[in-house]
């Protein structure tokens, strides 16, 4: 007797057995080999994917590209958020991306935009710059006094000129006679 939940929804007599096989995946121009996940009907010989398999090889699919486009994997985005100690709410409050993106970076369902990547990247390496992130989404990290202070800096005022200064002109080309009386006119 059949197990009803392996029962192949094709031919209603065989069973569902999964199978993992290796299958060649292009990305601009970069090519793998990525063992995508399936059953295989024992009657019939068909191959088909359920939604947990079908959601496995997307993932897969979707690690390889990030890898193709430079980004940081799942793993690798855990990896980055847990070495800066945050969960993954405080991570979507620092970073922004809304309150289940990590989730979704983390288990390659999506892929984070380049300039996520870059932030990110940037915050792991720049503590200073993290804990500028922190302070504005109102989470409290404790930094060294010099990274507080090199952060605090970038929140300051330009600094204007006290004296009064005059700009001065530069160009490549020769202007005409009619452009030089324009400019000594401007001055």
């Amino acid at each position: 007797m059949s197990d009803s939940s392996n029962l192949c929804p094709i031919c209603g007599e065989g069973n569902l057995h999964p199978e993992v096989r290796t299958n060649p995946l292009e990305y601009i121009g970069q090519t793998t080999e990525l063992g995508l996940h399936f059953s295989l009907c024992d009657a019939c010989g068909s191959e088909q994917a359920d939604a947990a398999q079908t959601r496995v090889n997307k993932r897969l699919m979707i690690a390889f590209k990030k890898r193709v486009d430079g980004l940081l994997i799942g793993a690798e985005v855990r990896a980055l958020r847990e070495k800066l100690g945050l969960s993954q709410a405080e991570a979507a409050q620092v970073f922004g991306g809304g309150p289940v993106a990590f989730s979704k970076y983390e288990s390659d369902d999506v892929a984070q935009t380049e300039a996520m990547d870059k932030l990110l990247r940037l915050a792991a390496e720049l503590p200073s710059a993290f804990g500028l992130l922190c302070r504005r989404a109102g989470i409290e990290r404790a930094l060294a006094g010099e990274q507080w202070q090199q952060a605090e800096s970038w929140l300051a005022e330009p600094r204007r000129p006290t004296e009064a200064r005059s700009l001065r002109l530069v160009s490549s080309s020769t202007p005409s006679n009619d452009q030089q009386v324009r400019y000594r006119d401007a001055a």
